[in-house]
């Protein structure tokens, strides 16, 4: 099907979605951009994991990208009365990047309930408490995914996990991780405390060093706002505090930064406690 007009619904439908939270929540849809994104999202949509309201493809595209990507994912991801063409003009106008790739998509939100059935009692977790900047939530599901978390817990407070910035940045990785959004820190930390998972507070000083650790148990590890990192009185709440022993001139590391040395420490493997 051809699509030639900015004011097609499914167009403005998309539009919307980029640029506003409410109508994401509302229609518990969201807005996928970029060529590899998109085919990937595609592919986990033919596994299962995820599922296509609407693509949106240029014929440019799909030359450009056919030797390099699996172009043919994006037809066998949704029906196909919900894939449409369009036009290099219209694809232009889709985005509020500066330049089009002309392969978008609508995708159904991912995320699972936050309750005790949902957990792996012996898996690993990242907990993100009121992350607020959507490049490094996208940086942390990316890296989460290729380590391979049990799951990724993001409080209320934190940046929309849906928010362009963050699909963009997460690269497709939000349909390839479970992910979960939880009413508050406290009431997750209990779930995880209740069915044995240590968690363990990420904070700059005065905790057990990464390196020591014992991440061989089942664990949910919590990193904070950016800016101010964890409340104390959420800090006091996990059972462990763990802290990256710095030897340089810097106090602390970017969120992203930090989260990543602790992903990769969880996952490292040999025992360390």
């Amino acid at each position: 099907m051809h699509i030639n007009s900015k004011d097609n619904p499914r167009v403005k439908l998309f539009r919307k979605l980029l640029s506003s939270k409410k109508a994401r929540d509302e229609q518990e849809l969201f807005a996928v951009e970029g060529a590899r994104n998109c085919v990937d999202t595609a592919y986990e949509a033919i596994c299962g994991r995820i599922k296509v309201h609407s693509v949106f493809y240029t014929q440019t595209a799909l030359k450009k990208y056919e030797s390099t990507l699996k172009v043919d994912n994006l037809f066998s991801c949704a029906r196909p009365e919900d894939t449409f063409e369009i036009s290099d003009e219209l694809a232009k106008k889709m985005t509020d990047e500066g330049s089009s790739q002309g392969i978008y998509m609508i995708a159904y939100k991912v995320d699972l309930p936050f309750a005790a059935e949902n957990i792996d009692k012996n898996g690993k977790y990242l907990v993100l408490d009121n992350l607020q900047d959507p490049g490094n939530l996208g940086t942390l599901l990316r890296t989460a995914d290729a380590v391979g978390v049990s799951g990724v817990v993001m409080t209320d407070n934190c940046v929309d996990l849906y928010n362009p910035k963050v699909v963009r940045s997460a690269m497709g990785s939000i349909s390839r991780l479970d992910l979960f959004v939880a009413d508050s820190f406290l009431s997750a930390a209990k779930i995880f405390v209740d069915l044995g998972i240590v968690t363990a507070a990420a904070v700059v000083r005065n905790g057990e060093n990464i390196t020591e650790f014992d991440f061989n148990k089942p664990c949910a590890v919590v990193i904070g706002n950016e800016g101010r990192g964890l409340p104390e009185e959420h800090s006091d709440v996990c059972q462990k505090r763990v802290t990256i022993s710095m030897q340089g001139n810097i106090e602390s590391l970017n969120a992203a930064c930090a989260g990543t040395i602790i992903l990769w420490e969880m996952f490292r493997g040999g025992s360390r406690g």
